[in-house]
């Protein structure tokens, strides 16, 4: 059974990481479409949500030079973390256990303060 696009898609943000940086006009190259329409937006989304491929902006801009950063929703690492910032984003208020799992989070991916004290 042959791929879809977006299921290779998919698999090239998770080779990467979790996440990639493009513009507008990609996704359109992606989904066969021409103009960002609000109706090939949306599908676009709907298209990415399947594949558990979030992005920022949280709405995707109909400008075809805008930057968009999408996200793996399932990798562990900087893709989880993203999904992370979006829910909490979309919620509009803190969530503790969201917040404490942010924290914990971020506290492993930040370099070590007194790394280097040690050697001095």
């Amino acid at each position: 059974m042959t791929a879809t696009p977006w299921e290779t898609y998919a698999g090239i943000i998770a080779a990467e990481g979790g996440y990639r940086q493009m513009r507008v006009q990609e996704l359109l190259a992606v989904a066969g479409a021409r103009k960002a329409g609000r109706r090939i937006v949306e599908e676009i989304e709907r298209d990415l949500a399947a594949q558990n491929l979030g992005h920022f902006p949280t709405r995707l801009p109909t400008d075809q030079t805008a930057c968009v950063l999408l996200y793996n929703v399932d990798q562990q690492g900087l893709g989880g973390l993203l999904h992370l910032v979006r829910k909490l984003t979309e919620a509009g208020t803190s969530i503790n256990s969201e917040i404490a799992t942010l924290h914990a989070l971020l506290h492993e991916i930040q370099p070590k303060r007194n790394q280097g004290a040690a050697s001095a």
